[in-house]
């Protein structure tokens, strides 16, 4: 059998360019739009005065104080938090099916999102944004560790194993309503929030706490790439190839809680990014990860930020969780695989 990330790599080369640029030139259109487009509206050439006024590239702002206000206070860090927690689900994803061998993988519906909920709770009663993304964390690395050890000692096939996460996730999800609710309702945001996901809640202060962390988990799913390509051959195989087969998964499941959980504490469970978007751009970039995981961030960038502004536009001046958006169009594509799986 042959390498994932050699032959295949001619394949998909004279369309992988493409769907990059694509997806580039999506992310732009989808960040202005999340940042003109709401109850107050702003043109784009306001929001680029509105930044380029706060970064020093000029003296004084050229907009209205509401203008400066809605730009810099809400929606540009409301935009940026939507494209890293975007890129980080759509590579957690990614590296979970690659380690995996299962493209049914994806951190919430194994259980990993629910679980890291109930830390990013109870942290968030303790220390505001930054104590839910510190518990966050915490949890989703454990509970990452507890699916890990369900999958060895259990042996499962893939399909049940999945299953055996949704049962799991279940009953985190119930846990995480009784944290919520024996809490201070006052300071922890409401349940709908930790299992549905919003991000109306986007501050810099917690933008930054998750961005570096995100950054260290990205940098390190990336570098995992070509290891990820010699697992997908089998762990016997990835072994006689010198991966220490363990040791890898381990760190890898380490990451992807982490990165899990620091999203969870930020915007709450956002489920099906993982599944939806890896299985996507897989289709146009092929499956050789270093070229997978960088397209799999843009594309899960460019869906969060747009599920976020469908969310809010929708049904005016109501706002709906982000994951009931995500949810509605990654569930159908979880049901079909499942049933595809079952027919085979």
């Amino acid at each position: 059998m042959r390498g994932v990330g050699t032959g295949l790599g001619d394949i998909y080369s004279g369309r992988r360019r493409w769907v990059n640029v694509g997806l580039w030139l999506m992310v732009i259109a989808a960040s202005f739009a999340s940042l003109t487009i709401g109850s107050v509206e702003v043109s784009p050439m306001d929001a680029l005065r509105v930044v380029a006024h706060h970064l020093g590239l000029q003296d004084a702002a050229p907009v209205s104080a509401q203008s400066d206000s809605v730009v810099w206070g809400i929606r540009l860090p409301r935009t940026l938090l939507g494209l890293m927690v975007g890129a980080a689900l759509a590579a957690s994803g990614t590296v979970l099916q690659g380690s995996l061998r299962n493209e049914l993988a994806d951190p919430h519906l194994l259980g990993i999102g629910p679980g890291a909920a109930i830390g990013a709770a109870i942290g968030a009663g303790a220390g505001g944004v930054q104590g839910a993304i510190a518990g966050g964390v915490a949890a989703g690395v454990l509970t990452a560790f507890g699916v890990r050890r369900l999958r060895r000692r259990m042996a499962i096939e893939p399909t049940r194993l999945i299953l055996s996460g949704v049962a799991l996730g279940t009953v985190l999800s119930a846990w995480v309503g009784f944290v919520v609710f024996g809490l201070d309702r006052s300071v922890v945001p409401p349940i709908e929030f930790w299992l549905l996901g919003s991000l109306s809640g986007a501050t810099w202060r917690g933008l930054g706490t998750a961005l570096v962390l995100l950054t260290i988990a990205l940098g390190v799913m990336f570098g995992a790439a070509r290891m990820l390509d010699l697992l997908a051959l089998g762990d016997r195989e990835a072994f006689h190839l010198g991966v220490d087969v363990e040791l890898t998964s381990s760190v890898l499941f380490i990451v992807i809680g982490a990165a899990v959980g620091a999203t969870v504490g930020a915007v709450g469970v956002v489920a099906f990014v993982g599944l939806l978007i890896p299985f996507l751009i897989r289709r146009g970039v092929g499956p050789a990860h270093k070229h997978l995981i960088p397209s799999a961030m843009l594309g899960g960038a460019v869906f969060l930020v747009a599920s976020d502004l469908v969310a809010r536009s929708l049904i005016e001046p109501i706002e709906i969780p982000v994951g009931l958006i995500t949810a509605a169009l990654g569930g159908p594509l979880f049901l079909w695989l499942v049933t595809r799986r079952s027919s085979v």
